[in-house]
């Protein structure tokens, strides 16, 4: 699902799960390079508690912002089939809302947080 183009024009070359691009060509100076790849939501387990997991978009980190400290884990419902069906937000901002909570990037957040919770996957 990845598309790379440069100067608005696809180029292909081979890759791997977990490798580099390599591009080689004469450069200028006005030459642009744009790199697409698919972002979904997926859930990160914790190996022995597998209803606790982390929640990411793509590689970010999404955490839910608390207004107050927790002694728990945070609880959250999600649709067992597609779990962005669960999750409303724009991509294009990082900002979603789950069960009412707001979620972003763990790096942009600075006061209470968190980013594991209870999962309970529902049909």
């Amino acid at each position: 699902g990845n598309s790379l183009s440069v100067n608005g024009e696809a180029v292909q070359v081979p890759t791997e799960p977990g490798g580099y691009v390599t591009l080689d060509r004469t450069w200028s100076d006005e030459d642009t390079i744009e790199l697409r790849m698919p972002f979904g939501f997926r859930l990160e387990r914790v190996r022995d508690q597998p209803n606790i997991a982390s929640m990411f978009y793509g590689p970010v980190l999404l955490a839910a912002q608390e207004p107050e400290a927790r002694s728990d884990w945070r609880k959250i419902a999600l649709d067992a089939d597609d779990i962005s069906n669960s999750i409303e937000g724009d991509p294009s901002t990082l900002q979603f809302m789950i069960d009412g909570v707001p979620l972003k990037p763990f790096f942009d957040s600075y006061d209470r947080y968190s980013v594991y919770f209870d999962v309970t996957m529902e049909k």
